[in-house]
């Protein structure tokens, strides 16, 4: 009794337990397709997110190469001409910054910096006259180094430029009085321009380009090694693996790649000739020719069996001959179908394994008006 009643309970237990660890079977199955797919998703993610911070780290160093050159030439200028100082650089990247406001990049401030190094003597001036041409391109919307350039010819006394970006000075200006009647006439409308909406987009812009260059100047360390590596051990390996594997590269061309094409030449040319294109046609057609001529043959030979058999029915038949006692006219029929041994023209022709005549005979034979009697 206690063996049933343990059964019972069990059994019981078994059926009331079934539903809910099915459900929990779904549960885990459904838990383990999303985890399947989150990996997924964050597989594909890493992989996105990999190439977008590779692109990044490349953009950076291209930044920060092309800037570190600017600023090489720009330096190895301003020592030229007795300029440079250990601090200009740090001045050079503030009027970048706030240059940027007016919509100026950091290579036409460079640049600008340049051409008034031909002109300016000290450091201040020079940087106090770029700040200005900033503000005259930003209004008149000229390259600040051209505007560079006439601020420096207004104070080596070449006014005429000047006057035509409306600056008035008296003769014999000074460059700080020229700078001064600048900064009258456009410094106002430059600042509204550096204050307005797209003058602090276009600084952000600005920061984040020299953000980005900051990064791939820390990149650039890295990529020196990488590089360094490249020219003193994987180009000459590259370059060994090339002379070895040249000779047979040149071989190949020469003994196989080369005399192929004189081949296939030679094969259009002969194909390309009138004569040429009509044998090429021919050969294409030769299959095609023999199938038709020999579908044409079985065909007409069946043709000409049917037609013979039919015809011996019809004449037994209008002889009134019975199935029975057809055999006395057997060779009658078969004589006035053409069978005589050598009368046939198909009796060269086969139809599968046998000949046209044999086959015809035989079907003859098989017809169920003519079967004999067994």
């Amino acid at each position: 009794m206690a063996a049933n009643q343990t059964a019972n309970f069990v059994v019981k237990a078994k059926d009331q337990a079934s539903g809910p660890l099915g459900k929990i079977g779904t549960s885990m199955g459904k838990l383990r397709r999303t985890g399947i797919s989150a990996f997924q998703g964050i597989a594909k993610g890493s992989l996105a997110l990999g190439t977008a911070l590779a692109g990044v780290a490349a953009l950076a160093v291209k930044g920060a190469a092309d800037d570190e050159r600017q600023t090489i030439l720009l330096n190895a200028a301003l020592k030229q001409r007795g300029l440079f100082t250990e601090d200009l650089n740090a001045k050079i990247q503030e009027q970048i910054l706030s240059m940027g406001a007016l919509g100026i990049a950091d290579d036409q401030v460079r640049a600008g910096l340049e051409i008034g190094s031909r002109f300016f003597t000290d450091q201040a001036t020079l940087l106090q006259a770029n700040a200005v041409a900033a503000d005259i391109a930003a209004v008149t919307g000229q390259d600040l180094a051209e505007v560079m350039t006439t601020l420096g010819k207004g104070a080596m006394g070449t006014t005429k430029g000047l006057k035509a970006l409306g600056i008035q000075v008296g003769k014999g200006a000074t460059i700080q009085d020229i700078l001064t009647a600048a900064t009258a006439k456009y410094g106002g409308t430059a600042a509204e321009i550096a204050n307005s909406t797209s003058g602090k987009f276009a600084k952000s812009q600005v920061r984040f380009n020299e953000t980005m260059e900051d990064l791939g100047y820390k990149l650039l360390p890295t990529v020196n090694k990488f590089l360094d590596w490249l020219a003193t051990t994987g180009m000459p390996a590259f370059q060994s693996i090339i002379s070895a594997i040249a000779p047979v590269i040149s071989d190949l061309i020469d003994n196989a790649v080369a005399p192929l094409a004189e081949s296939f030449g030679a094969l259009f040319e002969v194909f390309g000739s009138a004569d040429g294109s009509a044998n090429l046609l021919i050969i294409a057609l030769t299959p095609l020719k023999i199938f038709l001529q020999a579908l044409k043959i079985v065909i007409d030979a069946i043709v000409f069996g049917l037609e013979r058999i039919f015809a011996g029915q019809a004449q037994l038949k209008a002889a009134g001959t019975t199935s029975a006692g057809y055999s006395p006219y057997l060779a009658q029929a078969v004589t006035t179908m053409g069978f005589q041994p050598g009368a046939s023209t198909y009796t060269n022709v086969y139809i599968g394994t046998g000949k046209v005549d044999t086959v015809v005979t035989d079907s003859i034979n098989r017809t169920g008006t003519f079967k004999r009697g067994r």
